[in-house]
């Protein structure tokens, strides 16, 4: 509610108390979108902070602020050394004007419009955010134009319809904000009197206590009167002005939208490498599990190395007396085309071989181990870091990087078009040339299979290859190929050839226009462009 007309119309009652009288020293902008007029009397230094951000403009009044040294900008010299003698608000808008010695500061609140001028006459004025000269003219003289108010602004309540009420309000006044309507339906029932309770919201928002709401759940912060009840929040901090309540807003807010940033950050990859280790966990796990064959192979060994004598060349198995089983025979394979000391040793390679890696095994299985319990403590954790300095150091500890943060491919992956084919396979569409270059070149692997209609432009599409080691069938290729034909400017041709190959050999070289690629090898097939039978399309989005 900070760019509600009633809660602007309560700043400029506050200002007038808290600032009128000062002189205008400076007026600069050292970040986009805001402009900082610093004020002074005998007695102090305050700050008129003005900022122009259409999704939230706000003017508030610091009494602290830091100027940089560098990549300070000035604005506005004319004004500089005239006296403020009062802040008005426009009776029907949302426009803010601070009266100097011979000239006004206008702040306007309007969407994409939103701004800060400086008028000296009809024809002269200067502005902060560049606007284009009609439109500016325009404002000017509406601005102008208007009545302005130094002290409270109630609407005539009485010509409203009591049968259409809601809407009829929002027709007579649009600038009666939702939250103002939401705490009003609270608050009344349809039979009672809708203005007066309306009226009693109106005289709350200007005079009684403004409280902050935050919801540290969330991450969402309103500002609201301390009557207000249509909130959910976790916390709840009151202030007897407007001013000192926006300051505390505004600050506050800020550190929200960044602990929400950076915990979203960490959350993300704290998943991603939970997921990772679980896998490495049970895999590690299982191979930890599995029978070991040290003793077995150590046997083999011995026995090759009592019979020698016996191993001729050529041999493909030999068997011999089972020294370790009383009256056994055990079969030993053998590789005929070494000799018999090396068949000897390779039983021993193997013996040796198994004995280190399930050391190893077990040694990653424990550092595995330590490793998610520890990503666990850090999940916990996080859940208690209240300090922004904090997260940024844990992201520092977990290598994370904050602004080169790499979106992973489950992210990626929501920017294509998706189909599954026979339940199973996962096949993903570009949308247009620079959504093919990132499905290309960001998400497919390079084992993955890619497919695109011969000689026309259309959709890069790419078959998910989930394992390596199982062969795709002919008639799956064939379905992900329609679906490039489908996807191509060949749509309405009877059948249509597509090349394809793995992703491994399709090479984006420099300077190469957006969308195209380069095949070192490729295969086609004939098809039929369509959505085959077995191919479910899961979402666009």
């Amino acid at each position: 509610m900070i760019k509600n007309y009633f809660f602007l119309n309560r700043f400029v009652i506050e200002a007038n108390r808290l600032i009128s009288d000062y002189k205008v020293m400076n007026l600069f902008s050292q970040e986009k979108d805001k402009l900082i007029i610093e004020c002074e009397n005998n007695l102090s230094t305050k700050f008129i902070e003005l900022y122009v951000n259409p999704g939230q403009p706000h003017i508030n009044i610091r009494t602290s602020y830091t100027r940089a040294k560098k990549n300070s900008v000035e604005f506005f010299d004319t004004v500089r050394r005239q006296r403020i003698h009062s802040f008005g608000i426009a009776d029907d808008d949302r426009i803010i004007e601070i009266n100097l010695d011979d000239a006004c500061i206008y702040f306007t609140v309007r969407g994409k419009f939103t701004n800060v001028i400086t008028s000296y006459s009809i024809h002269k004025y200067e502005v902060f955010k560049k606007t284009d000269a009609e439109v500016l003219a325009n404002m000017i003289r509406e601005f102008q134009s208007k009545n302005y108010l130094t002290g409270s602004n109630y609407p005539d309540l009485s010509k409203i319809s009591k049968t259409d009420f809601y809407n009829d309000i929002k027709k007579t006044y649009p600038f009666i904000s939702n939250d103002i309507i939401k705490e009003l339906k609270r608050r009344v029932s349809e039979e009672e009197d809708k203005s007066a309770v309306l009226k009693q919201i109106l005289k709350e928002i200007l005079n009684e206590k403004i409280s902050v709401y935050i919801n540290e759940h969330s991450g969402e912060i309103h500002l609201a009167p301390d009557t207000f009840d249509i909130f959910e929040y976790t916390g709840k901090k009151s202030f007897d002005t407007l001013i000192e309540a926006q300051s505390y807003f505004l600050s506050k807010k800020r550190f929200l939208s960044e602990k929400h940033r950076l915990s979203k950050i960490i959350y993300k990859h704290l998943d991603r490498e939970l997921k990772r280790t679980a896998n490495k966990l049970n895999n590690l796990t299982a191979a930890v599990k599995r029978e070991n064959k040290e003793e077995k192979y150590q046997q083999l060994g011995n026995l090759l190395l009592i019979n020698i004598s016996k191993i001729k060349s050529g041999m493909e198995s030999i068997e011999v007396e089972n020294v370790y089983a009383a009256n056994e025979k055990v079969i030993i394979k053998l590789n005929p085309k070494l000799p018999a000391k090396k068949n000897v040793d390779y039983y021993f390679d193997k013996a040796k071989s198994e004995k280190i890696n399930r050391k190893k095994s077990i040694q990653l299985l424990e550092q595995t181990k330590n490793k998610f319990d520890e990503l666990r403590k850090t999940e916990t954790k996080l859940k208690s870091i209240e300090e922004i300095n904090e997260l940024k150091e844990l992201m520092k500890k977990m290598k994370i990087k904050d602004k080169d943060y790499v979106e992973s491919k489950d992210d990626i992956k929501q920017k294509f078009k998706h189909y599954i084919i026979d339940n199973k396979f996962n096949v993903y569409v570009g949308k247009d040339s620079k959504n093919n270059d990132l499905l290309t070149t960001r998400f497919a692997k390079q084992n993955d299979y890619w497919f695109h209609a011969r000689s026309v432009s259309g959709s890069h599409v790419v078959l998910r290859v989930e394992n390596t080691k199982e062969a795709i069938p002919k008639s799956v290729l064939k379905k992900a190929a329609a679906l490039a034909a489908y996807h191509s400017k060949a749509k309405t041709a009877g059948v249509v050839p597509v090349s394809f190959t793995f992703k491994k050999y399709v090479v984006k070289k420099k300077n190469m226009p957006t969308g195209t690629v380069h095949l070192l090898r490729e295969d086609t097939l004939l098809v039929k462009p369509e959505i085959p039978k077995g191919c479910e399309f899961v979402t666009d989005e």
